[in-house]
């Protein structure tokens, strides 16, 4: 069976404030649309055996799973067990503290362990802890962190709440299937993770329930537009005592995303692309600015900070050195240097020169590859500059972090560089891929060094520690003085008072 919610006309859906709290007596009976939303109502009341939901961030669907939970835990009795598995051990305890507690209250029922006062270990054998609710029927509530372990050999209905988000989602749904082989439910519920792809593990599963199914999963998939469509931003407001409109609400939360890919990964369920280019040649082009148009916002600004990044070799690569300085929230490529066969000592020699040479502008922070040749040579500056040059290990996943940080000021054109041919080969060489817990993994592919003037994105890691170090660094504010001749100066605020007077005709 399929069943994906798709639109709120589908439900019916007025726009109606939803406040309207549940009664005692309807607790075990339908859900209320009075009280829950229509997705949320459309969920609880799906009893496929393999359920997937696809969902926007803070829509509800846990708090919708949680009373579900309850009420087949009331229902059912005993030999029933409800196996939750969160992404950790706070996430599972704040299930039952919060959720199930509120559904025991309301309904007037005491349960063991239903505030979720301590763990207790349910698999000596692996000393694997969760919390346990045990209700007076017989039926019991484990809730566990990602464990995947934990399923092994177990039985029963099993949630998997933000699976997307677990270390290892494709491990945790394949020890979880087997867990409903005799009858049991499977549901998974989960955003996209910030980072991730269109490849992982739980992708995979609503790839799959979209083509032909063969699961016969029942996918559910909710938007950020579509909750708010059913009435999301009015059960806010009845929370919050907030008076927001429903489109004011969506455009904070835009506003809120640093990066459109944020914003369509956490909101719109659109993960990003699994391959192609971490920083594609469109993107570059529209962050080039004219090498002399940077040099003069520079030079009107000689008190904004900068900040360096320093790639370190020695004879297969070139060492690379990026400055830019810091103007408002953006960072403008002011210098840039490679050295071939360049001697340890000669570069950090060079290096403490760029930092000491009061004839030239003051930088303010450098980062430098730490991770192996550049170890040395980091230790040395690290001490000699202290606060003023961080050490950098490239491992894997910090590599990662770092990647996708300066991939997203190039998305929000936060970062201007001149345009060159050889910057933006480096630039746009490396790719993406996949980790294996399913996570966006970034590929910085070995050039061939013989290949004359191809490097091995010497100038992109250099960009992307110089990066680290102005994200590293708080600073003040620094607004840039413009650019402009008096004259264009004075044309544009022309043009402003012309729009302003516009503005104001209009109301």
């Amino acid at each position: 069976m399929k069943r994906e919610v798709v639109n709120s006309k589908e439900q019916g859906v007025s726009g109606k404030a939803v406040s309207s709290p549940l009664t005692t007596s309807s607790l075990l009976l339908a859900p209320s649309l009075d009280y829950f939303l229509p997705y949320q109502v459309a969920w609880i009341d799906d009893d496929s055996p393999y359920k997937v939901a696809e969902k926007s961030r803070r829509v509800g669907f846990t708090y919708a799973s949680s009373y579900r939970m309850w009420r087949k835990c009331m229902t059912r009795g005993k030999g029933f067990i409800q196996w939750v598995s969160s992404r950790d051990m706070l996430t599972a305890q704040e299930l039952i503290r919060d959720y199930i507690r509120k559904w025991c209250e309301l309904g007037n029922v005491v349960a063991k362990g239903m505030y979720g006062e301590s763990a207790e270990v349910v698999d000596t054998e692996r000393n694997i802890k969760a919390f346990v609710v045990e209700f007076l029927n017989g039926a019991r509530l484990v809730s566990l962190s990602s464990t995947p372990e934990a399923f092994a050999g177990k039985g029963g209905d099993v949630f998997l709440d933000e699976a997307d988000l677990h270390d290892d989602p494709g491990r945790l749904i394949d020890m979880a299937t087997p867990c409903t082989m005799w009858g049991g439910q499977l549901e998974i519920v989960s955003a996209y993770r910030v980072n991730g792809t269109s490849s992982s593990p739980f992708a995979q599963v609503v790839k799959s329930a979209k083509g032909e199914n063969p699961m016969g999963v029942s996918l559910h998939r909710v938007t950020l537009p579509l909750a708010v469509a059913q009435g999301l931003v009015e059960k806010i407001n009845a929370v919050s005592g907030k008076e927001q409109t429903r489109e004011g609400f969506v455009a904070k939360i835009r506003a809120s995303c640093r990066t459109l890919s944020a914003y369509n990964s956490q909101y719109l369920c659109v993960p990003d692309d699994a391959a192609g280019k971490l920083i594609p040649l469109a993107m570059i082009a529209a962050c080039e600015l004219p090498a002399d148009e940077i040099a003069l916002l520079a030079g009107r600004n000689p008190e904004a900070p900068r900040f360096g990044g320093y790639d370190v070799a020695r004879k297969q690569h070139a060492s690379a050195w990026h400055e830019y300085v810091q103007l408002g929230v953006s960072l403008f490529l002011v210098r840039r240097e490679t050295f071939r066969d360049m001697e340890f000592e000669a570069q950090e020699k060079w290096l403490r020169s760029r930092l000491t040479d009061r004839a030239q502008p003051r930088v303010t922070r450098v980062a430098i590859d730490a991770t192996g040749l550049g170890m040395h040579m980091a230790e040395n500056l690290v001490k000699a500059f202290p606060g003023r040059v961080d050490a950098v290990n490239l491992e894997s996943h910090r590599r990662t972090e770092l990647c996708v940080a300066l991939r997203d000021r190039f998305e929000a054109r936060r970062i201007q560089i001149p345009p060159d041919d050889q910057l933006r080969a480096d630039l746009n060489a490396p790719e993406k891929g996949l980790a294996k817990n399913g996570g966006l993994r970034v590929v910085i592919p070995a050039f061939d060094t013989a290949a004359g003037d191809v490097s091995h994105c010497d100038e992109f890691v250099a960009a992307m520690l110089a990066a680290s170090a102005a994200d590293t660094h708080v600073v003040t504010y620094f607004p840039p003085r413009a650019s402009q001749s008096p004259r264009a100066r004075v044309r544009a605020a022309i043009v402003r008072g012309k729009r302003m007077r516009r503005a104001f005709a209009d109301e």
